[in-house]
């Protein structure tokens, strides 16, 4: 459903020109949310709605938006901050990969807040934008929910240094604080995986894993296309020489390049861990087929005896000695009987049953 209805919202945008505001993604229906947070090292101000008048008021103003469906506050947002056009396109074209621009007036980030549904073992992500100056930053969120709290929670407190840094360190922290909710969705994804491998290994549950299996290596497939490109983004940041990004801050994006390469690495550790679950799911069905095969032969070796006797005395020929015999039908049952209960002793001396 999802896929279908960005398909439909893509076709919005066809023929028009470069830069034209039209909001692809399928969270319509969702109002938009804003707040403006201006502060420097001895206060800090928080409001929940936009406020342009503190722009230069500050050491440091951060306007967030939650939600991408007024494109007119959007629109006044962005000329307010000389944000580029082609970057307010972007902020509303929601199938961006990661990526980073560098303009005239500011740093644009392209990156996605990743949420792992443990009951359709698929993945919910939102795309998060980032515009930001030496003194401004403007984040735009996809969903109306507040991923950011935590850092306004410490702006408001003065904890650590983020009021007495510069836009890039708040930076830092929002990168830091989304990539960090990756780390909460690998270790569902690792609880995923071993209740797959529980499941192979249960007498019924094996035959749901197929589907789980496939679903689960698509989703590590899309985790990894989406996360692979925050490398680069995160790459130029260190290594341009702009004045907006502080030297003595790099260390702090080294850590950010430190996080999505041990988000990297696990995904890789997963996905051996899939192909080798599914290597031990097509093993056990194996060995189950052939422990079924190994019964359905015990029991027609014991029947071939059993035919033979049945089907010598069932030719019915005039002259067969035991034909006479009184008690010859209980005598032949009884050695039926013998022959079935000595060939189960002998195959279970064997350990074949």
């Amino acid at each position: 459903m999802r896929k279908n209805k960005l398909k439909r919202n893509s076709r919005l945008k066809s023929g028009l020109p470069p830069g034209t505001l039209v909001y692809t993604g399928d969270r319509a229906t969702n109002p938009a949310k804003i707040r403006t947070v201006a502060f420097d090292a001895n206060s800090a101000q928080v409001a929940e709605k936009y406020h342009s008048s503190l722009k230069g008021n500050s050491h440091c103003l951060w306007v967030d938006v939650r939600g991408l469906t007024d494109i007119t506050l959007i629109q006044k947002i962005g000329d307010d901050f000389q944000i580029h056009p082609l970057a307010l396109e972007d902020v509303l074209n929601t199938r961006q990969r990661s990526k980073i621009e560098e303009y005239d007036s500011g740093f644009f980030i392209v990156l996605p807040n990743i949420r792992f549904d443990k009951n359709s073992l698929d993945l919910t992500y939102e795309q998060i934008s980032i515009f930001f100056t030496k003194n401004e930053v403007v984040t735009f969120q996809e969903d109306p929910d507040d991923t950011l709290e935590k850092v306004v929670d410490r702006i408001q407190d003065g904890s650590g240094r983020i009021r007495k840094k510069n836009a890039d360190y708040l930076v830092y922290t929002v990168m830091d604080t989304i990539i960090d909710r990756y780390f909460l969705a690998l270790e569902d994804v690792e609880d995923a995986i071993l209740e797959i491998e529980f499941e192979i290994y249960s007498e019924h549950g094996y035959k749901n894993c197929k589907g789980k299996l496939f679903t689960l290596k698509h989703t590590l497939n899309q985790f990894r296309q989406r996360t692979l490109p925050l490398r680069e983004v995160v790459n130029k940041l260190m290594r341009t020489n702009s004045p907006t990004i502080e030297e003595s801050d790099t260390v702090y994006l080294r850590d950010v390049a430190d996080h999505i390469a041990q988000v990297q690495d696990q995904l890789e550790s997963f996905r051996e861990q899939l192909f080798n679950l599914e290597a031990l799911y097509h093993a056990e069905v194996t060995n189950r087929m052939n422990n079924v095969m190994k019964l359905l032969t015990v029991i027609s070796t014991i029947f071939i005896p059993l035919s033979f006797v049945a089907g010598v005395y069932g030719m019915n020929f005039e002259h067969m000695p035991e034909l006479k015999w009184r008690y010859g039908y209980f005598i032949v049952l009884g050695s039926m009987f013998a022959i079935m209960t000595g060939m189960l002793i002998y195959f279970r001396k064997k350990n074949w049953i």
